[in-house]
């Protein structure tokens, strides 16, 4: 069940009888909905407010974002395409998320997850799947900074390629943390060395030791690097060249130039991804981990250092 995000641990949301939406039992806020899909935003606390959604020009975050919501065609369709492809990782994660799932389904074959940050993301197993954008498997619109669930809801929490995207990353892990059961599983992606992408909603980056304090919270299962420094290094080339000018449309060309001439340099990664000064300037890192009771001290902290 989902619940009011302003008051998650007392008051179950229910369907409004008459119009569109949902209502919160207790403090009595209602929540509009869209197209079936729920917007449980705690606008108080959130970059977001309802009318993004519920206006003619909602919220659909960036076309690579909301994948299924974009409807450009011909040659902008075909360029979307072909930065897709180019942008594709060359060499394939040592771990990725449905690796993480496959393991959590192997403790818990019911296992409730809860996906956050879905765009058009499908995963095996009973998944909630939430975003802040319109997508095709999105069954409510939420905020990470404020999960519209109570607590120990879930068993699993994924989150990749979120949390440089949000504006508190310690408070969305402080919420995935209430929202697990005891033992609860959590994945997550986050960049390294990458440039600013999604415009306005790009705010932080991690280290891989910063990335273990984010989830200090938690026993690892697993960690490493998610891309490697070939890809660090194509997408900074990349976009040095696109830097170049400030016209929109010859940025975009500029854009796609710069994947076709950095393209080799991801078959880096082959020769750096076993290496472990490859830590050091990485393009993302990966985290899995199981929760705990209490957190790892900043002094461990260091004993987790990887790199050079």
């Amino acid at each position: 069940m989902t619940n009011c995000p302003v008051t998650r641990f007392a008051c179950p949301i229910h369907k409004i009888t008459l119009g569109s939406g949902l209502i919160c039992s207790e403090c009595g806020k209602g929540y509009p909905s869209v197209d079936g899909v729920p917007i449980l935003l705690n606008e108080s606390n959130s970059v977001f407010g309802a009318n993004d959604y519920v206006s003619d020009k909602a919220y659909g975050g960036a076309s690579s974002y909301a994948g299924s919501l974009d409807k450009r065609t011909g040659l902008r369709q075909l360029y979307r395409r072909a930065v897709f492809r180019l942008s594709e990782q060359v060499v394939k994660k040592e771990f990725d998320v449905n690796d993480a799932v496959q393991h959590i389904l192997a403790v818990l074959p019911r296992a409730e997850i809860l996906v956050i940050g879905s765009g058009d993301t499908t995963v095996r197993g009973n998944v909630t799947y939430t975003d802040v954008a319109f997508g095709a498997n999105v069954d409510c619109i939420a905020d990470a900074h404020d999960l519209p669930f109570i607590d120990q809801s879930f068993d699993a929490c994924i989150a990749v390629a979120v949390l440089e995207h949000v504006v508190d990353p310690y408070r969305c892990v402080q919420e995935v943390c209430r929202v697990l059961r005891p033992d609860g599983f959590v994945y997550a992606e986050t960049p390294f060395m990458q440039p600013v992408h999604m415009g306005a909603h790009d705010f932080t980056r991690f280290s891989y030791l910063g990335h273990r304090r984010l989830f200090r919270n938690f026993n690892e299962v697993r960690s490493g690097i998610a891309g490697g420094a070939g890809t660090s290094a194509a997408q900074l080339l990349r976009y040095a060249l696109s830097a170049t000018s400030s016209r929109p449309t010859l940025i975009k060309w500029l854009n796609l130039f710069g994947l076709l001439c950095t393209y080799p340099l991801r078959w880096l990664d082959y020769l750096s991804h076993a290496n472990i000064s490859a830590y050091n300037s990485a393009s993302a890192f990966y985290f899995f981990g199981s929760l705990r009771v209490e957190p790892i001290t900043d002094r461990e902290l260091l004993t987790f250092f990887r790199g050079t």
